[in-house]
């Protein structure tokens, strides 16, 4: 049988030749026949994971709002998270403010909601320790400032801060401030009022106004001395003409003056 097939290799050739291109279409087609399949699958598999969006069920009671938050920090190595919820039930107008100090509650109250744009926890009264500020009215007030109570351990609502309105801390002295408020004719008449922190409260210490009014005789700038706290109970210490404006304008003179002469008001 050797022999034959050396007698005749060309058959040989061709025998082995067609053998090999035989296999070669057999793989061809086997590869073709796996790659339907797996596109197959794959297309079978990415409709099983398609991602159908589930409704909630409704909450008929409550809805979400802009006003809550959760906020987390650490402060004199203690964490604490402050929370606003707004439950927005019908008829609701109030915020519930809850703070927890190393996830124990610490403090509770509620807030107006009306009128509410903005809320900070900044340290206002510069004592080392955040406070919680809400502001409302692009800073026209009224605002509610709590101040933190380290001996206590919680907040106490700064009573007076919600006749402040435009609040700016002195450059000369840290622990003081000053404001400014419109008093009509536009903006021709204005207030300013020194005040500082005394056991939480907000003091008021010194008043001006400002009378610029062109319908308004004599155009002045009254300058008082605010007794025991009280905005009704001032005491006159300085009357200028209000043309002292006339080479600044009046936050300028504001400023300068607070910063130079707070001790006075003290």
């Amino acid at each position: 049988m050797l022999k034959s097939e050396f007698k005749n290799p060309e058959k040989i050739i061709f025998k082995d030749f067609f053998s090999s291109t035989s296999k070669i279409q057999n793989m061809k087609t086997k590869f073709i026949f796996i790659l339907i399949v797996l596109a197959v699958l794959n297309s079978c598999n990415k409709r099983n994971n398609t991602v159908v969006p589930t409704k909630k069920p409704t909450d008929t009671t409550t809805t979400e709002s802009y006003f809550n938050s959760d906020t987390i920090f650490v402060s004199k190595g203690h964490s604490f998270q402050v929370l606003t919820i707004d439950p927005d039930f019908k008829n609701s107008d109030t915020l519930l403010v809850l703070v927890k100090r190393d996830s124990l509650a610490i403090f509770k109250t509620y807030t107006n909601k009306n009128g509410l744009n903005n809320q900070e926890f900044i340290d206002f009264n510069n004592d080392g320790f955040f406070d919680i500020l809400f502001s409302r009215g692009d800073q026209r007030g009224p605002h509610e400032l709590y101040l933190y109570d380290s001996l206590k351990n919680t907040f106490v609502k700064s009573s007076g801060f919600e006749r402040i309105s435009e609040y700016v801390r002195l450059k000369s002295n840290s622990n003081y401030w000053y404001s400014y408020s419109r008093a009509g004719c536009a903006d021709m008449n204005w207030t300013s009022k020194l005040f500082t922190f005394k056991n939480f409260e907000t003091v008021e210490l010194g008043y001006i106004y400002g009378k610029g009014c062109d319908d308004e005789e004599p155009q002045s700038i009254q300058i008082s001395r605010v007794i025991n706290n009280d905005e009704n109970d001032l005491k006159l210490i300085k009357n200028l003409p209000y043309s002292v404006l006339n080479d600044t304008d009046k936050w300028s003179f504001i400023e300068e003056y607070w910063n130079k002469n707070y001790q006075k008001f003290k």
